[in-house]
């Protein structure tokens, strides 16, 4: 497919600029008896919260293309937010980055800075659960995640995982106990300074800690891994907990869990092996938020920008919300731009999506190695893209462009969508030639550009400001 760019004939800023409204909604129901459920009024909108930001989310899934996942058992792909909250990699390389973002006013250009400090970062409701597919610890037999024997358990990277056992020490009152652990640790950061951790406490029945055994973090290590005494602890009940908050993209490893009465040579903990599954061991599923705002900044020519990622564990989709605010007292004529760099370079197959063709895009890797990508950006000016015209041929571009021209009154906001789709599958492995189509991309891309106003699903999160100047959808 040669160079194209697309223009709406139709569309100019004085219509981008007028297309805002509320959250949507449908038409009266007719009355069933008995009554059925009650459509929602509107969106679940974004809410203040005491729960901290993070800035790489995993994806709760298993791909079908067979790749064993980098990130840890039953993730399949990341959002993973850079400094100038752009997304980078994607997790099985979809893509450099993505949702890039650029700012034309009075024929100057300013991109969006890549200064975000974590910080300043803000998180929002709704707070996310199990129901949402928040991954909690685990225990895999996949051979890539298993230290020794044939299980392991498994801490993914999050907010706040834990594995834990309680363990009844009454019988050893006045003896030695020695803990002792195997597996490995991979915590760390990806972009933001923000913090984390890996450590082993002693915890009541209450949740209080009552001993940090093994820490480590940015600041430094303390204890040592693989063992300490619970001599302190003989006699009472207990509850053993090993604890990460991680935005590094890596599981950590733990096996091999044992604490013994070195007097009586008794073993206390339950199938410390984990060859026996999860018996024995709780793996709580504590609530996390994925609803990160940036830092506002101020973008010469216009006023500020503020940006805002939205995403859930068990969705395909990762939404970027921008907001853009006209500071001076006369409207101002903008161009904004957003630039995504495809991991294929320039085998990627890229076509507008059947069913939202001005709306979406679909790309998958023509040289058969990262799984499927698409976006929906609604409403736009011009969208500008390569295809590469035979499996493996080098002829493509990477980049992939798109253009809003607005109008934004004076004083005023206005607020545009762009989603992300990080699909499970890798159609290179079925094509036969670049006619071949991300099935799943495209399915999901078209409910989201037709249904974006009714299916609330996709307002998750957003504030009702940003419904009410939002521009492209």
């Amino acid at each position: 497919m040669d160079r194209r760019k697309f223009s709406l004939s139709l569309m100019s800023a004085a219509v981008l600029a007028g297309c805002g409204g509320g959250g949507g909604g449908g038409d009266d129901l007719p009355q069933m008896d008995p009554p059925g459920p009650v459509p929602p009024a509107g969106p679940e909108l974004a809410t203040p919260t005491t729960l901290p930001a993070i800035t790489l989310f995993a994806r709760t899934g298993t791909a079908s293309d067979g790749e064993a996942s980098t990130m840890g058992p039953g993730q399949s792909n990341t959002f993973e937010l850079k400094l100038d909250f752009s997304l980078d990699d994607g997790g099985n390389d979809q893509f450099d980055d993505a949702l890039l973002l650029s700012l034309t006013v009075g024929g100057s250009t300013l991109n969006f800075p890549e200064d975000q400090t974590y910080d300043e970062l803000t998180a929002y409701g709704p707070v996310l659960s199990a129901a949402d597919g928040v991954k909690a610890a685990s225990i895999t037999t996949e051979p890539d995640w298993v230290e020794t024997g044939n299980a392991s358990a498994v801490l993914p990277c999050g907010l706040d995982t834990r594995l834990q056992q309680t363990l009844n020490l009454g019988p050893a009152a006045g003896h030695n106990l020695e803990l002792s652990w195997s597996g490995e640790t991979r915590v760390g950061r990806y972009s933001f300074d923000e913090p984390y951790y890996f450590q082993v406490v002693i915890r009541d029945a209450s949740g209080a800690v009552l001993s940090t055994l093994y820490r480590e973090e940015d600041s430094g290590t303390t204890g040592t891994w693989g063992i300490a005494s619970l001599t302190a602890f003989a006699g009472r009940i207990i509850t053993l907990s090993f604890e990460q908050r991680s935005s590094s993209g890596l599981a950590s490893v733990i096996d091999n869990v044992s604490v013994i009465d070195t007097d009586t040579g008794t073993e206390y903990v339950v199938n410390g092996d984990f060859e026996g599954g999860a018996t024995g061991w709780t793996l709580p599923v504590l609530p996390v938020v994925q609803n990160i705002a940036s830092g506002v900044r101020a973008m010469a020519g216009l006023g500020t920008v503020q940006r805002h990622f939205f995403t859930q564990p068990n969705v395909l989709w990762g939404r970027m919300t921008d907001v853009f605010t006209n500071t001076s007292g006369a409207d101002v004529a903008a161009s904004i731009t957003y630039s995504s760099n495809l991991g294929s370079d320039g085998v990627g197959v890229i076509y507008e999506i059947p069913g939202a063709p001005t709306k979406a895009l679909a790309t998958w890797d023509g040289g058969g190695r990262d799984r499927d990508a698409g976006f929906v950006f609604g409403t736009r000016t011009s969208v500008d893209f390569t295809s590469s015209t035979g499996l493996g041929v080098i002829d493509g571009h990477e980049v992939i462009t798109w253009t809003f021209d607005v109008t934004i009154p004076a004083g005023q906001s206005i607020t545009l969508v762009n989603f992300v789709i990080l699909s499970e599958t890798d159609t290179s492995q079925t094509a036969t030639d670049v006619t071949a189509r991300a099935t799943e991309v495209d399915t999901l891309a078209v409910d989201i550009a037709n249904n974006f106003r009714t299916n609330f699903a996709y307002q998750r999160g957003m504030t009702q400001a940003q419904l009410d100047t939002l521009k492209n959808f």
